[in-house]
């Protein structure tokens, strides 16, 4: 097959030019409302070919880099097909990130021009004064004095050079948490995102062609895979207008498929399952009929099992799917889970009760992002899947506990015993940018392969399927999959002067991140809350009134920062007493805080926090 995306987007651009590749919401003159148009393979072939012509000449050369702060829109998928053509590598960001975060990136990959709409025009403007070398602006929308327009930069004309790439060369820097809190570029070539699509190339679905809904941002690896795939396949993908407007926007698109975290499965299934907990004469049918439903598709349907199917039970079952239809059309086929660990009872309900075949699956940015899936060859329940490359799982000795190969089908279980799972293939990144330091600790070489170390516990059956247990690191993802660096909020929330020390905690069972505080008592004597108890210390610690001035600073400090919604604390817990090194909460002698340590010590106030 292909071995550089360019290649592996020719052959659909050959082979499908008529059809349609992409689709993009329009608004609908003189109506409020939005509507979808087509663009064939072979106009989406001509649009990257012309800006890649402008980019070209615009001095973006083989080993430079292109920004992307946007967003949504198709102009970051036209910059990806066009950067892939003249060797130029990608750099998409979240427009929602901390200045300090957007700053430190922008300069770090070495951008020389930065694609940014009206909003990522905004935010550039408030992070200007941070960068070191500012990029040349690109504005996809509108006119501004220091920014070229899009239109100028399609319209300048010329032949498509003809440039050397090798599979191995640079094609994206994708920015991911960093242990010091600023995030790490990882390096993904033309081959590692190849390796991907062909590894997953007939896992989803055999019928052609097929409709997918782009749900995931461009600047997580997922959103790339997003694009490359269903357009490798000679697919159709239909774009979101922003990442905000998912929901509203699967509506119009009616997909058969799409990427979705486990939050959205929870929510239907959570309602299914409320109404059943509810009792009655509708709550007893519906448990009925879900109950029926699954005994069938495992086999173990009896004969009342079928004629209540085939009567009120039939009738039940589809109206909940009918409800689903509401939210994302009647035609879907197929859902993609990953981001964070799903809820096996809502996979199954999907996937047997709604017949929409649902397959979770496991990665990291690092791999391109897929490690591992279930999919049309297999699928168990509970699993993220069998790995999509060679694996092993590793103690904490270093010993190897468990061992799969999907190319030659050995599969080596690792019984009860779960140990950090390490992956070897051509979906492994090169590096992180410019830091060997990073890179050295989760690159390992054994012979003549790279390992790359996840970070993740897991264990894997004999058969192969791969099962997560827990993160090795401190960094954690919501229940609704996104992932949370508690080290950078932790320096952001530090700066709240009634702050002593700040742990922030969360794990996917969560919606939002929770700061765990000492307050510093001196500060809080002087700070002018009504009704503090100034001369009895414990009391004062774990003032209500103390805390809801505590968490009023951590949001200033939140906002100021520039955080996203789901990573600005909602509740604070305040701790009784101050962190020490007899309590084992600081580390001896530098006095560094000990999160595992805290966390124990003061589960049931967690615990009551997040009620």
């Amino acid at each position: 097959m292909s071995r550089t995306l360019r290649d592996l987007l020719d052959r659909s651009f050959a082979e499908c030019a008529s059809q349609t590749a992409v689709r993009v919401l329009r608004p609908v003159e003189g109506s409020r409302e939005w509507r979808y148009e087509a663009m064939s393979y072979a106009e989406l072939k001509e649009r990257r070919d012309e800006l890649a012509v402008g980019l070209w000449g615009r001095g973006l050369v083989k080993g430079k880099r292109v920004g992307i702060l946007t967003d949504g829109g198709s102009e970051p998928l036209l910059v990806f097909l066009a950067a892939d053509c003249i060797g130029v590598s990608a750099v998409p960001l979240c427009i929602k990130s901390p200045d300090e975060v957007l700053a430190h990136s922008i300069d770090h990959s070495g951008v020389e021009m930065l694609v940014v709409d009206r909003r990522g025009y905004e935010r550039f403007g408030q992070l200007h004064a941070r960068l070191q070398h500012a990029p040349q602006l690109v504005l996809t929308e509108g006119e501004a004095a220091d920014a070229l327009s899009w239109d100028d930069l399609v319209q300048s004309g010329g032949e498509l050079p003809e440039v050397a790439i090798d599979p191995a060369d640079e094609s994206k820097i994708l920015y991911t948490s960093g242990s010091s809190g600023l995030p790490k570029g990882v390096i993904q070539t033309h081959a590692n995102i190849v390796a991907n699509v062909e590894e997953v190339w007939d896992a989803l679905s055999q019928r052609e062609p097929f409709r997918m809904f782009k749900s995931v941002p461009d600047y997580h690896s997922m959103g790339i895979l997003n694009i490359y795939y269903p357009l490798a396949k000679g697919w159709i993908l239909d774009l979101a207008r922003s990442p905000d407007r998912v929901l509203s926007d699967i509506r119009l698109s009616e997909p058969e498929g799409f990427l979705t975290v486990p939050l959205i499965l929870d929510k239907v299934y959570g309602n299914v399952r409320k109404k059943i907990e509810a009792g009655g004469l509708m709550g007893g049918l519906l448990k009925r009929a879900v109950a029926a439903k699954e005994r069938l598709v495992r086999g173990r349907a009896g004969i009342g099992d079928r004629l209540f199917l085939g009567t009120l039970g039939g009738f039940i079952i589809a109206k909940i799917r009918s409800e689903l239809a509401n939210r994302v059309g009647p035609n879907l086929e197929i859902l993609i889970v990953g981001s964070a660990k799903a809820d096996p009872e809502a996979l199954d309900f999907f996937h047997e009760v709604l017949d929409i075949k649902t397959y979770e699956g496991y990665g990291t940015t690092e791999c391109a992002p897929l490690i591992a899936a279930n999919h049309l060859g297999g699928r168990k329940s509970g699993t993220v899947g069998r790995p999509l490359q060679e694996v092993k799982i590793v103690a904490d000795d270093g010993s190897e506990l468990g061992y799969g190969d999907p190319g030659s089908g050995e599969y080596r279980s690792s019984g009860e015993r779960a140990g950090e799972l390490w992956t070897s293939g051509p979906n492994v990144m090169r590096g992180y940018l410019n830091d060997t330091e990073q890179t050295d600790k989760v690159l390992v070489a054994e012979g003549d392969k790279i390992w790359y170390r996840t970070g993740d516990l897991f264990d894997i059956d004999a058969e192969g399927f791969l099962t997560f247990r827990g993160r090795v690191g401190r960094q954690f993802k919501l229940r609704n999959g996104e992932f949370v660096n508690p080290e950078m909020l932790e320096r952001i929330f530090a700066r709240v002067p009634l702050v002593e020390h700040v742990l922030v905690y969360g794990d996917q069972q969560r919606d939002y991140p929770l700061p765990l505080v000492t307050v510093d008592v001196e500060e809080a004597r002087k700070s002018g809350v009504e009704g503090l108890p100034i001369d009895d210390e414990a009391a004062l610690r774990v003032h209500p009134s103390l805390a809801e001035r505590v968490r009023e600073g951590l949001l200033a400090e939140a906002q100021a920062a520039g955080l996203p919604s789901y990573q600005r604390p909602q509740r604070v817990a305040l701790l009784p007493e101050p962190l020490s090194e007899d309590a084992g909460t600081l580390t001896k002698g530098l006095k560094k805080v000990v999160p595992k340590a805290i966390v124990e010590h003061y589960r049931e106030l967690v615990d009551e926090t997040y009620g």
